[in-house]
């Protein structure tokens, strides 16, 4: 008889009843973090908003500081952005509600000349369904849209909530750089707390000034296509520029889509030869803007690439709407710039922690960074890190 062949091992799997109870936990966990982020949105959103707005109006603060105490310089400081921002978007809304009327009749008008042409673009718009199309959209417009009263009797219905930002902007304002320190000297190795203390108020002073240029490019863009519009005779010019000022924020494209409504209402209203110039005029902004302006604005602050901004504005107004896209945007420029500096290879006068440069050929960060010679950016010279019980947190104090 043949002997019987050896048994084959098989592969056990065994689960002792602690990593099962570890499983358990997690899944709990995190089911119970999910529910309670998504029953805080509405404070947690309050504070994120707060911080940025903190962050943004320091150095307004810091300038009426010197005149006036600090606690009147934020609530002016605060008073002054919201005005100026709820003042824009009155005078858009209640210029788009009185003119709904003009607009939805010059639509459809251009709608049905658009379709009575004989050359391809008739062909285009017959085939596209050009007059039902803007009669739906001129319906839901006038649904949807409010007028200046409205936007004022809507912001006094949230002031609570503008209130409680406002308290929580002040509070950070007065005990954000506490905050920070406290959260900084968590870390125990003293040379990471220095290399962190010294690298988030540069990547802060950075993500600043990219919303500061980005900002004042929108509003550029913004005033340059609302006064086309009243030279141009189109209806309800400032929405058409509230509109190219927001799209002009993201970057490479915004403009482009930004001033697309007003050349359509041009090539409706005037004819293909104002159209053709508007978009050739708005196609050399957009390439001034990708290849001149935007490259500047980086050199300066932060480079802001194209993937970033519109994955985090389409996520976060999907999520939270307008102001979850703002702000979102606002963090992802500063996670940005917090990336770059830790990306350097070195920076000057940041002493490196030793598991980080044990693998650099044994050359110690804090020498490296002391050479002789050696100079930061600002043309301070290196080696001087500044001690982990002066960082500044995310904003300055008086």
């Amino acid at each position: 008889m043949p002997p019987s062949p050896a048994p084959q091992p098989r592969l056990v799997v065994r689960i002792s009843a602690r990593s099962a109870v570890a499983a358990v936990a997690v899944v709990g966990l995190a089911v119970v973090v999910q529910r309670v982020f998504v029953a805080a949105h509405a404070p947690l959103s309050w504070a994120a908003a707060a911080a940025v707005v903190a962050v943004m109006i320091d150095p307004i603060v810091d300038t009426l500081d010197r005149r006036i105490p600090r606690l009147p310089a934020v609530i002016i400081a605060l008073i002054v952005a919201a005005a100026a921002i709820w003042g824009v978007i009155y005078v858009a809304f209640d210029e788009l509600s009185s003119g709904i009327d003009r607009l939805g009749e010059s639509a459809r008008l251009a709608a049905e000349e658009l379709e009575t042409r004989e050359d391809s673009i008739g062909q285009l718009a017959r085939d596209a369904e050009a007059a039902r199309r803007v009669d739906l959209f001129v319906d839901t417009l006038d649904e949807r849209v409010t007028g200046g009263e409205d936007v004022i009797e809507s912001t006094a219905g949230t002031a609570p909530t503008y209130f409680l930002s406002g308290i929580l902007t002040l509070f950070l304002m007065s005990y954000g750089p506490r905050l920070a320190r406290s959260a900084l000297e968590q870390l125990d190795d003293p040379a990471r707390q220095a290399r962190i203390a010294a690298i988030v108020p540069v990547a802060l002073q950075r993500a600043r000034r990219a919303i500061f240029l980005t900002l004042g490019q929108g509003l550029l863009v913004g005033l340059v296509v609302a006064g086309a519009g009243y030279l141009l005779d189109m209806p309800v010019p400032a929405a058409l520029g509230l509109a190219a000022g927001v799209m002009a924020l993201l970057p490479h494209v915004g403009i482009v889509l930004g001033t697309l409504p007003l050349i359509l209402l041009v090539l409706a209203l005037r004819s293909d030869v104002a159209a053709i110039a508007t978009a050739v005029l708005a196609l050399a902004a957009q390439l001034g803007d990708s290849f001149v302006l935007r490259r500047r604005i980086g050199a300066r602050s932060v480079h802001i690439g194209l993937l970033v901004p519109w994955v985090v504005v389409l996520v976060a107004y999907a999520v939270y709407g307008v102001g979850g896209a703002t702000y979102g945007l606002a963090f992802a420029i500063f996670v940005l710039a917090m990336v770059d500096e830790f990306g350097k290879d070195r920076v000057a006068g940041i002493p490196v922690p030793e598991d980080e440069a044990a693998g650099d050929g044994g050359v110690e960060g804090t020498e490296r960074a002391g050479e002789p010679g050696a100079e930061d950016k600002d043309g301070d010279h290196a080696g001087e890190a500044q001690p982990a019980a002066d960082v500044p947190g995310p904003v300055s104090t008086a």
